[in-house]
C-alpha cells in the first residue's frame, strides 16, 4: 500500500481534500522537473505507520499541476501544506522535519468528545 498518494487533478483534490472531514491531509507541493523530496519520504513513512490509529493522509502533487497552486511554481524548495475539513491549517516551507513532526502530531490528535 502506498502511504503518499500523488494528486493529479482539480476534482481529485476536491474530493481527498476538501470533501474529506475530520482527516489531517498534509500535501507535499513540488515542481515536476525535481519530483517529490526523498528526504522526508522516510519521515512521512514513520509518522503514517507509528499513527495508523489517527486519521492521517499524505499527498505528494506538482505545483504545475493544479491551478491553485500557481503561487509554488517554479520554486525548488518543497512546501508542505496541512489541510483539515477543508481548510489549510499550516504551511511549511522547505525540509524541516522537526516542524513536520510536531504539526502531524498536533492537528492528527483525536479530540476526546466532551463529557467523556
Amino acid at each position: 500500500m502506498a502511504f503518499i498518494v500523488e494528486l493529479t487533478s482539480e476534482s481529485q483534490f476536491k474530493t481527498e481534500i476538501l470533501d474529506t472531514p475530520g482527516t489531517l491531509q498534509v500535501i507535499e507541493v513540488y515542481q515536476s522537473w525535481c519530483g517529490p523530496c526523498k528526504a522526508v519520504q522516510s519521515t512521512f513513512k514513520r509518522l503514517y505507520f507509528d499513527l495508523n490509529d489517527r486519521p492521517l493522509k499524505f499527498y505528494a502533487v506538482a505545483a504545475e499541476r493544479l491551478p491553485m497552486l500557481k503561487d509554488y511554481v517554479g520554486k525548488c524548495i518543497p512546501v508542505f501544506l496541512f489541510f483539515k475539513d477543508g481548510k489549510q491549517l499550516e504551511r511549511v516551507v522547505g525540509v524541516q522535519a522537526p516542524a513536520l513532526n510536531r504539526l502531524v502530531m498536533e492537528h492528527s490528535a483525536v479530540k476526546a468528545a466532551a463529557g467523556a
